[in-house]
């Protein structure tokens, strides 16, 4: 893809009049291999923030071997957050499949000269989710296979437009359980995707562990974030494993396309956010408790 981002982001940050009120970045690593992660915040106007214990108040995280790239990345996924909280509540909000799915799900940014690569990237997240409900809702058949990381297993998911959706789990040093999930047009790129989101995920769990056992932090109150510490628990793993060697109990519909274009507003002076939603085949990841898995 080619990236105008250092270009279109050149003055994002507030000092500069942009709507990035500041960007951390830190070493970052992956399974063993070194890599950069970024986080970027936006101004407080232009957000509204879920109260949080585990995961961070960050409104875009990046992660890549280039701190450049990394904080581009972190850029770009706070467009999208700024796009998804000025349009969810709007009178438009249907425009964008927001009646639909009022999630930020099948939503990306990209600071690209054609709008299309900022389809591709929400169209490929908008597989993932579907893909990942339908197969914990046994509407999908998951494959298990070992992937090329040590102790890192994962489960692939056909997806509903071709493509392949990447569930990767390993048991931390801990002892409690971790996940990541992607999607891309071939396995061996779905699974390299969901390692670093396994890796963020095992990061973030491990910080909440010790400050919890210092009595920095309470429990989670947010849902998703009471389903992650959920199956990091071996009960959780449990019913996660359960799932796993199930087959499917009925078939994967071809999905209902709500919406496929770009979000107009400011955010486009910087990047183009595009929303790919497709017609969830439940709302249980919207509306069951802590043991449905998805967050």
């Amino acid at each position: 893809m080619l990236s105008l981002a250092a270009l279109r982001y050149r003055n994002v940050l507030a000092a500069h009049g942009g709507p990035i009120e500041r960007i951390e970045t830190g070493e970052f690593s992956v399974c063993g291999r070194r890599m950069f992660q970024a986080s970027a915040v936006l101004r407080d106007s232009l957000t509204h923030r879920r109260a949080r214990t585990i995961y961070g108040a960050c409104d875009g995280t990046g992660t890549h071997r280039s701190a450049a790239i990394a904080r581009h990345m972190a850029v770009s996924e706070a467009m999208e957050r700024w796009a998804f909280h000025a349009t969810v509540r709007s009178e438009r909000a249907a425009e964008f499949g927001f009646d639909v799915d009022p999630s930020s799900n099948g939503m990306a940014a990209f600071p690209g000269l054609l709008r299309t690569q900022a389809r591709r990237k929400a169209m490929l997240e908008a597989v993932e989710r579907y893909s990942l409900i339908a197969w914990w809702e046994g509407l999908a058949e998951g494959h298990l296979m070992e992937t090329d990381w040590p102790g890192v297993s994962a489960v692939a998911i056909n997806g509903p437009f071709g493509g392949v959706t990447a569930v990767v789990f390993a048991r931390t040093e801990w002892g409690g359980y971790v996940y990541g999930h992607a999607a891309e047009e071939s396995l061996g790129g779905a699974c390299e995707r969901a390692v670093v989101e396994l890796a963020r995920h095992e990061c973030v769990l491990r910080a909440w562990r010790l400050a919890y056992a210092a009595g920095q932090k309470a429990l989670p109150t947010n849902l998703f974030e009471r389903r992650c510490l959920f199956f990091a628990s071996e009960e959780g793993y449990d019913l996660f494993s359960e799932r796993l060697h199930q087959g499917p109990t009925g078939s994967m519909a071809r999905p209902v396309v709500a919406c496929d274009r770009d979000i107009p507003g400011p955010w486009a002076d910087y990047a183009t956010v595009w929303r790919y939603a497709l017609r969830p085949p439940t709302d249980g990841y919207l509306k069951e408790g802590e043991r449905y898995f998805f967050w």
